[in-house]
């Protein structure tokens, strides 16, 4: 297995211990990954608290996206 890819699945499988029910974690590119919520409100919490509960376990360079319905956040490279 490569590098990325067991990064990836171990992403996947700390994100499934973080995120609220109904929110699903996805990879776009190598460095893009989203997370899609049920609704607006959770995915506004999801994206408040990308900074310590999501952000600690990404590479420098990889962004976050959160969607719902009617809720799009994008953040910007990790440094």
């Amino acid at each position: 297995m490569i590098h990325s890819q067991l990064h990836q699945n171990t992403l996947e499988l700390l994100l499934s211990f973080v995120l609220p029910y109904g929110c699903f974690f996805s990879v776009i590119s190598d460095y893009t990954y989203r997370i899609s919520c049920p609704d607006d409100e959770i995915a506004h919490r999801v994206w408040e608290n990308r900074v310590n509960c999501i952000f600690p376990l990404f590479k420098s360079g990889q962004v976050l996206e959160v969607v719902a319905s009617n809720y799009y956040a994008r953040s910007h490279p990790k440094i």
